[in-house]
C-alpha cells in the first residue's frame, strides 16, 4: 500500500491523501481509490510536494526548482546570488571580502569605503599589536655561548640582559679581567652558573647588540609599512617576517 497525493489544479493545495495499492493502479482507475477524483481539476503526486508546480512540457505535477522558487517569490536570494534567466539558473558569487556589499543591480561586490576604512584601522591596530610581540620574541631569542669545548644557552630575555649588562659594568670598573656566575643552560636543559672573560664577554655582548641593532630596524620598517599598507597588503601581513636574522 502506497499514499497518492492530491492536489488542486487552482489552487496547487494538497486536497487528499488517499491509501491505493500502487500508483500504477490508481493511475489506471482514480475513481476507485478517490471517488471525488475529477482530472480537469486534480493532479496528483507520488511524494508530498512543498512547492508544488504543474510542467508546462509534461503537464504532471513536480516540485518547483530553485529557479521557479525565485521567480514566483517563494524564496529571496541571498547576497552574491542573482538569477540568470537566460540560462535558467542561478549564479553565485563568492563574497570577496569583508568590506564589499553585494550590488542587487550589476550582480557584483562592490567596496563599502566606510567598511573598508573600519577594517584597514582594525587591521592596523592588530599589526601594531602583534609587532610588538614579535619584537620581544625577536629579541628574546637564545644566544649559544661555547666555554671549554662545551655549549651553552643563555637565555635572551630581558632580566638576564639588564643582569649581564650590570655585572659588565661593575666589570669595567673595578677593572676586573671576568664575570664568575653568568646564568646559563647546559645542553641537559640545566641551569649552571659558568665564568666568563672579558672577550668571551664582549662576543655575548656583540650578540646581544646584534639583535637590538636588527630588532629596532626591523620595528621601524614595519611601523612605516603597517602606515602606508593598503587594505589587501594589510590582510596578507604578517609582521614577524620583518625580523629575521
Amino acid at each position: 500500500m502506497t499514499v497518492i497525493y492530491i492536489y488542486s489544479i487552482n489552487s496547487l493545495e494538497c486536497i487528499a491523501r488517499p491509501t491505493v495499492t500502487t500508483a500504477e493502479e490508481f493511475e489506471k482507475n482514480p475513481n476507485l481509490f478517490y471517488p471525488l477524483w475529477d482530472e480537469k481539476t486534480m493532479k496528483f503526486s507520488e511524494t508530498l510536494l512543498n512547492n508544488p508546480i504543474i510542467d508546462l512540457k509534461t503537464g504532471k505535477l513536480r516540485e518547483m526548482t530553485e529557479v521557479e522558487k525565485v521567480k514566483s517569490g517563494k524564496t529571496t536570494l541571498s547576497d552574491g546570488s542573482y538569477l540568470d534567466e537566460v540560462n535558467e539558473t542561478i549564479v553565485t558569487i563568492a563574497k570577496p571580502n569583508e568590506w564589499s556589499i553585494w550590488d542587487k543591480d550589476s550582480h557584483d561586490w562592490k567596496v563599502d569605503n566606510n567598511l573598508s576604512n573600519k577594517k584597514l584601522k582594525e587591521l592596523r591596530e592588530k599589526a601594531l599589536k602583534d609587532l610588538a610581540e614579535a619584537k620581544s620574541n625577536f629579541l628574546n631569542q637564545p644566544l649559544e655561548i661555547e666555554k671549554d669545548s662545551k655549549k651553552y644557552t643563555f637565555e635572551n630575555n630581558e632580566r638576564n640582559r639588564n643582569s649581564l649588562s650590570l655585572k659588565m659594568s661593575l666589570m669595567w670598573t673595578l677593572e676586573q679581567d671576568k664575570i664568575e656566575k653568568v646564568k646559563v643552560q647546559n645542553d641537559k636543559k640545566m641551569v649552571e652558573f659558568i665564568e666568563l672573560n672579558r672577550s668571551e664577554l664582549k662576543v655575548l655582548a656583540k650578540k646581544i647588540q646584534d639583535i637590538v641593532e636588527v630588532a629596532d630596524m626591523a620595528e621601524q620598517m614595519a611601523v612605516v609599512g603597517i602606515s602606508r599598507y593598503n587594505i589587501e597588503q594589510m590582510s596578507g601581513l604578517n609582521v614577524s617576517d620583518f625580523f629575521q636574522n
